[in-house]
Formats: C-alpha cells, sequence, structure tokens
C-alpha cells in the first residue's frame, strides 16, 4: 500500500473539538444506559440463573473491567470518530480495518431501532391503551431532533436524563438491599430458581449462558472512542473518560440486579415476571412506584436512543470520509454543519435508516447485534497487544493498561468463551455469529477486490489530533501532514 503526505482535511470535514472530558463521559453513559442493562440482559439473567445473577454479575464488574482496559488504551492512541476500526485498521491493516468497520455499520442500526422498541414497551406500561408504532417513531424523531444539536447541547440535554435514569437505579438498589429475603445469603453460596413448585438448583450450563449475558449488560464504554474528534486534549483524556465511563456503567448495572436477588430470593413469583424489577419495585412500595419506575424506564432508554444516534452518525460521517460510499454520498455524509458543528447529514440519514430497521421484529434485531461482542472483543484485543508490542500504543500521553499484556490476552480469552457460550444459544447466538462472521467474509473480499486496487489503496484516516506531545501513532502511518491518501 503506498501511503503519503496531504494537506489537513477542510473544514466542512472537520468535527468541532468542544467537549470536555465530563461532558464526553455524560454521552458515553447515556449510550451504556444501566437502565437498558438492567430491564433487558438483567432481566433475563434473573428469570433463567436465579440466585445465581448475583455471581454472574459481580463476575460482570471483572470483565468489564478487562473490556475498559482495551479500549481505553487503544481509544487513548486512536481517538477518531471511526471509533474501533481506526485503531483496528491502524494496527492490524487496513483489511482488519475493513472488516471491522463492516461490523459497526452492520450493527449499529440494528442497535438504534431496538432501543426505539423498548421505548414503545415500556412508555406502553405507563400508557397500556397507546398504540406501539407512534411511540417507537416518535421516540426516534425526538431522539434525533436532540442528536442535531451542537454536542454541547446534546450532552446537557442527555446528562439531564442520566440524573434521572441513575435515580431509578438507586430506587432498586435500596430496595432490594433494605429487604433481603430470609435465606438470600445461603441462595447466593447454593444458586437456585424459586418455583411455585420450589426451589430448584441452577445448573451449570444455565449459569455459562447466564455469564455471558451478566458480562454483555457490564461491558461498554468504547462508544466514547467516537467522540474523540471533539473531546478537548484527547490523548491525556481518551483512556480516562473510557475507563471511567465502562467502570461506573458497570457499577451500575451490577447493583440492582444483586440487590433484587437478594431482596427477592423466595419470591418465584418475581422471577416468573417478564419484568421482575418493576413486579419488585411494586411489591415493596406499591403500583404506583412500578409506575413511577416504567416512566423513568422509558425516560432513560430515550436517552440511550439519543446517544446512540449521536453515536451511530460519527460512524457514517467516519465511513463517508474514508470514502466508502459513492463520491456524491461521501461528500454529503462527510460534511459538518458550520453552526452546530455536527454531521447533520450523516445523523438524519442514521435516523431514516434506524427507521426503516424498525419493522424487523425484536428477535431478529437481536440475532444482527448479539454477537457484536465477540468479534468487537477480539479485534479490539488483538490490536492493543499487537500496537504495544509495536509501539502504536502506550506511548506518551496515552493511556496504557496495567501489567500488560494482561488485558489485552484476557480479552481474548474472553472473546472466545463469548463466542462459544454464543455458539450454544441456536435461538439467538448461533445465527448472530453466523451472520456476523459472513458479513466480515464479504467485507474481506470487497476489500481485496475493490478498496485494495484504489490508486494508493485504503487505510483509516487520521486526522491531525492537537495534544501536548506528538502523535507517534499519526507520524508513523501518515507522515508529517497526519492524513493517509487512499
Amino acid at each position: 500500500m503506498v501511503i503519503h503526505t496531504m494537506n489537513a482535511a477542510p473544514t466542512e470535514t472537520v468535527l468541532n473539538r468542544r467537549l470536555t472530558p465530563f461532558a464526553a463521559l455524560l454521552l458515553t453513559l447515556s449510550c451504556l444506559s444501566p437502565v437498558f442493562s438492567v430491564y433487558g440482559p438483567g432481566a433475563a439473567v434473573l428469570r433463567e440463573s436465579g440466585t445465581g445473577a448475583v455471581a454472574l454479575f459481580t463476575l460482570g464488574i471483572a470483565v468489564a473491567a478487562v473490556w475498559g482496559m482495551i479500549y481505553a488504551e487503544l481509544g487513548s492512541a486512536y481517538p477518531y470518530a471511526g471509533g474501533d476500526y481506526v485503531g483496528v485498521g491502524s494496527i492490524l491493516g487496513p483489511a482488519a480495518g475493513f472488516a471491522c468497520l463492516a461490523l459497526w455499520a452492520l450493527t449499529v442500526l440494528p442497535l438504534n431501532a431496538y432501543f426505539a422498541e423498548l421505548v414503545a414497551t415500556y412508555a406502553r406500561q405507563v400508557f397500556p391503551a397507546t398504540p406501539v408504532w407512534p411511540w417507537v417513531y416518535g421516540a426516534l424523531l425526538g431522539a434525533l431532533a436532540v442528536a442535531l444539536l451542537a454536542v454541547r447541547a446534546s450532552a446537557l440535554i442527555t446528562g439531564a436524563f442520566l440524573a434521572i435514569e441513575l435515580v431509578s437505579v438507586l430506587a432498586l438498589v435500596i430496595a432490594g438491599f433494605a429487604h433481603p429475603a430470609a435465606g438470600a445469603w445461603t441462595a447466593i453460596l447454593h444458586p437456585r430458581l424459586p418455583t411455585a413448585g420450589g426451589a430448584v438448583p441452577v445448573g451449570a450450563v444455565a449459569l455459562g449462558l447466564g455469564a455471558v449475558t451478566a458480562a454483555f449488560a457490564t461491558v461498554g464504554g468504547n462508544q466514547a472512542i467516537v467522540f474523540g474528534e471533539e473531546l478537548i486534549d484527547p490523548h491525556p483524556n481518551m483512556g480516562r473518560v473510557l475507563l471511567t465511563a465502562c467502570l461506573l456503567g458497570a457499577i451500575a448495572t451490577a447493583l440492582p440486579v444483586i440487590a433484587v436477588a437478594i431482596g427477592a430470593a423466595d419470591d418465584p413469583a418475581i422471577f416468573a415476571s417478564a419484568t421482575p424489577f418493576t413486579a419488585y419495585v411494586r411489591l415493596v412500595a406499591g403500583p404506583w412506584a412500578g409506575s413511577a419506575l416504567n416512566a423513568a424506564v422509558a425516560l432513560a432508554l430515550f436517552n440511550a436512543l439519543i446517544a446512540q444516534i449521536m453515536f451511530s452518525a460519527r460512524l457514517w460521517f467516519s465511513f463517508a470520509r474514508d470514502r466508502i460510499f459513492p463520491a456524491v454520498l461521501n461528500t454529503r455524509l462527510a460534511t459538518v454543519h458550520g453552526a452546530s458543528g455536527t454531521p447533520r447529514i450523516a445523523t438524519v440519514t442514521v435516523g431514516l435508516l434506524s427507521a426503516a430497521c424498525c419493522g424487523l421484529g425484536a428477535h431478529v434485531l437481536l440475532v444482527f447485534i448479539s454477537g457484536l461482542i465477540v468479534y468487537a472483543l477480539a479485534f479490539a484485543s488483538a490490536a492493543v497487544l499487537l500496537g504495544r508490542i509495536r509501539g502504536r500504543t502506550g506511548g506518551p500521553d496515552r493511556w496504557r493498561s496495567p501489567l500488560f499484556p494482561l488485558a489485552p490476552v484476557l480479552g481474548l480469552i474472553v472473546a472466545y468463551a463469548f463466542g462459544a457460550a454464543d455458539w450454544a444459544d441456536t435461538s439467538v447466538g448461533r445465527p448472530s455469529l453466523l451472520i456476523l462472521g459472513a458479513a466480515l467474509a464479504a467485507a474481506l473480499v470487497w476489500y481485496r477486490v475493490v478498496l485494495g486496487r484504489r490508486p494508493g489503496g485504503w487505510a483509516p484516516r487520521l486526522e491531525p489530533v492537537p495534544s501536548a506531545t506528538a502523535d507517534p501513532s499519526a507520524a508513523s502511518s501518515t507522515g508529517a501532514g497526519g492524513t493517509a491518501a487512499r
């Protein structure tokens, strides 16, 4: 591949660097949405693993710490709007980068649609007589309107919603720990699932699948990377923002699940409920509290949808800037609105495509997104492992994972374990691995046949990043000008 120096990108393709670390943290925590993880995967673990959820979510925090260290090192070295694929492509090679790009392109829109459908589900718990589709598309439209604002304004709005979300999480934690069930600690040491016919021991297979689901619920924080081109002084700040978001999100997700498992350890009705957390709050505090909690959940999920659309828009902005689409479409999607400093055309495009995905149904959407963690963690772990060896990550003013190579090696082990557990799940996990694996294979063929044959080849674009010190990763890839030509 031939690489030569180019001048910096024109103003209309450069995002405005206005985000403070705290604002970036708010956006990332909103993307993580502890309430989504609690009421989605967390509820599934409670129903299937019973009191074993306590140990599984404790393990999930440990997995989240490994995830956070890997992504903090990668994101600190490559804080670009393309997220994972920029660092992966710069370290493992452009073919791997394009495969990673395809992975995110395929999953991010179904994920937005899934969030919109969850908003509708909990909004209808509060207003049961209303139809579902106005809530779905109304949520998308409202989230899109906020995402089109200047990034700091969007961060303030999501921060306000995040406060409501954390209050609802705290309510679950207090309710569960303040009312422990009789024999709860014994039930934790010997996991069981309360049923109408008595407590049933939880088997190893259920615990294994539950461990993967709990880890899926607790990991995250890598969303921070896509805001790297808007973060002030990103190289020293990105690692801290990402790791803080990861750990806070994991704890805010795990604690309410653990608390309710302790509080409801002897109540089969809670574990059999489709919405065990709402059922538990109603049991402890009355019907009004359950309705209030459902409203808070709907608002929290709406907040997550806002942040996810912002996240998705910056990914698609980066795809266009890297010349993935036809030239006319690239020019449009890679344009930054002057007054707001946001990629508005990319944002609207993401909103429309996410709306189109809403007709697929919840099961299909889950199939598209559930295998993401396996491939994404494998790519990121390999990139950090090789990147540190080559001096591409962990340099001056970059965040370094401690006890190297412990974190990336553990990451590869966890990715393999997740893959094995997903393969055992014939309903969602295995189809997801197959679909995403086929997409990765197709991306590698496309790179070989099309992108690799372009004059100068193709590689993820590295924008010049202002920092207290020079950017060795950019310099080694692009030369003094800081941008790779493809």
